[in-house]
């Protein structure tokens, strides 16, 4: 069984809270403000395209958002990401992990947001976490593998997205 140091225990709750303000900016505010989660040399896998730097992350967020606005019903798009077994493993003062398994929910409308058969996806995942020069820690690859996926033809589009 892990142990950690009192030290570490705030780093990993520290890492934790990111993971979970991470998940209020993609549920409660269309990931606007996503770049403020990566570094700028980030990676983000999303099905078989890996997305590099930050820039072409926030670019993937973009494109979500206007395909939202043109594909679903009313422009809107409910969704909510439950991140359980959450588990952090420091590698040293300055990197760490956060594996994870992602349950999203979404469907098509503004909240509330009917007709919700199930998940869209569930996935393992892992953060690799990275600390910067002023103490705060970014995600410098966020590496989501899927596990099940949902009959939500939206998610299937964006998972076939290919980056550029």
């Amino acid at each position: 069984m892990r142990r950690f140091t009192p030290e570490q225990l705030v780093l990993a709750y520290e890492l934790e809270q990111l993971l979970y303000d991470f998940a209020a900016e993609l549920d409660h505010n269309d990931s606007r403000n996503i770049d403020r989660f990566y570094t700028e040399d980030a990676t983000f896998v999303a099905g078989p395209n890996r997305i590099t730097p930050r820039d072409a992350i926030v670019k993937f967020y973009e494109t979500r958002n206007e395909n939202v606005a043109k594909y679903q019903k009313d422009g809107a798009r409910t969704g909510r990401h439950t991140f359980l077994n959450v588990r952090v493993e420091l590698i040293d003062d300055d990197n760490a992990y956060i594996h994870f398994t992602n349950v999203n929910y979404a469907a098509e409308g503004a909240a509330p947001a009917s007709g919700l058969k199930g998940p869209s996806m569930i996935a393992d995942c892992r953060m690799t976490c990275r600390r910067q020069p002023d103490g705060d820690w970014l995600f410098s690859e966020f590496a989501p593998k899927s596990a099940l996926i949902g009959e939500d033809d939206f998610m299937k589009l964006m998972l076939s997205l290919q980056s550029n």
